[in-house]
C-alpha cells in the first residue's frame, strides 16, 4: 500500500515517537542473547546489555536446540535468543540486496526481506518464534497485510486522506495523516501540527479539529478517527472480528469518535477482520 515515492514531512517528534511506541516493536530495543558462529565455532556469545547469562557454549551443534535451551535458561533476562551462522547472514543480505530493482513495489520488497529469512531457517535462528517475526521492526497491528488492505478498501475513498489519532489525558497523544492515491497507495505520511491544530479537548473535539485542519489544506478526508489510548491498545491487541467489536463498543461509550467516514460499513468477511 506504500507508493514508491511516499513523502514523510512536517512530522511532530513527540507524536512520531508515540506512534512508533504504539505500532512497532523493535528487535534492537529488545533484550537479546546473541550467538554468532562460523560453521559451528562460536565467535560471539553476548547479551546485548552485557548481562551475565547461563549456558555459554563454544560449539553450535544444533542451532534450534541451542536457541531454545538458552532461552529457557535465561528467559528472565532476555526477550529472545538469536543464533546466527556468519556465512548464512552474508548470503541473506546478498539475496535481499540482489532482489531490489528500481521498479520494485516497496511493500512487496519489504515483505520479501522478511519472508526470505525462512530460506535461512538453519543459519538465522531465533527463539521464541521464527526470525521473520522477531528481527527488525515488527508491526504490532494484530492483523495481516491482507486484512489491513481490506480495511483500507472498506473505509478509505481512493484519492483521499485518512486520519488516525490517539488521545491521552485530554490531549492528542499521537496522530497519523495518511494521503492515498487513486490506487489506495499511501503517498504521504505526517502528523498533526501542534502549532496550528488545537490538540487539547475531548475525543470528539480532537477528531473534528484534525478533520477540519486537513480539509482546510485542500484535502478530502474520508476518515477521521480518534481513540482513547487504552482503547487503541486494546484494538491493536485483538484479533479478527474482535477488533471491530472493541471499536464499535468504544464508539458507543465515547472512548472513540469518528468525525468523518462510515464505520458501520462491514469489512469483507472473507479476510476475517
Amino acid at each position: 500500500m506504500l507508493h514508491e515515492n511516499v513523502l514523510m514531512a512536517d512530522i511532530d517528534v513527540d507524536q512520531w515517537r508515540n506512534a512508533q511506541n504504539l505500532l512497532l516493536r523493535s528487535a534492537k530495543a529488545s533484550r537479546r542473547l546473541v550467538v554468532i558462529h562460523d560453521n559451528g565455532m562460536v565467535v560471539k556469545f553476548r547479551h546485548t546489555a552485557g548481562t551475565e547469562v547461563s549456558g555459554r557454549v563454544d560449539v553450535v551443534a544444533d542451532p534450534h536446540v541451542l536457541a531454545r535451551e538458552l532461552y529457557d535458561a535465561n528467559q528472565h533476562l532476555v526477550d529472545f535468543v538469536v543464533v546466527m551462522e556468519r556465512t548464512a547472514v552474508d548470503r541473506y543480505f546478498a539475496t535481499v540486496q540482489d532482489g531490489w530493482t528500481i521498479d520494485a513495489d516497496l511493500d512487496a520488497y519489504v515483505r520479501e526481506t522478511y519472508a526470505t529469512l525462512d530460506a535461512f531457517a538453519d543459519g538465522i535462528v531465533t527463539h521464541p518464534g521464527p526470525a521473520r517475526s522477531r528481527l527488525g521492526l515488527q508491526w504490532k497491528l494484530g492483523a495481516t497485510y491482507d486484512e489491513i488492505h481490506a480495511a483500507v478498501s472498506a473505509y478509505v475513498i481512493p484519492g483521499s486522506t485518512a486520519i488516525l489519532g490517539v488521545e491521552a489525558d485530554g490531549k492528542l497523544w499521537t496522530s497519523l495523516l495518511l494521503d492515498f492515491d487513486h490506487d489506495l497507495r499511501i503517498t504521504s505520511i505526517t502528523t498533526a501540527d501542534p502549532s496550528i491544530v488545537d490538540i487539547r479537548g475531548t475525543i470528539p473535539r480532537l477528531a473534528e479539529n484534525l478533520a477540519a485542519w486537513a480539509e482546510g489544506t485542500g484535502k478530502t478526508v474520508s476518515l477521521a478517527l480518534v481513540l482513547r489510548q487504552e482503547t487503541a491498545r486494546n484494538v491493536l491487541a485483538a484479533a479478527g472480528p474482535e477488533k471491530l467489536t472493541i471499536l464499535f463498543t468504544a464508539l458507543a461509550a465515547g472512548n472513540a469518535s469518528a468525525s468523518r467516514g462510515n464505520l458501520r460499513q462491514p469489512v469483507p468477511t472473507r479476510l476475517d477482520l
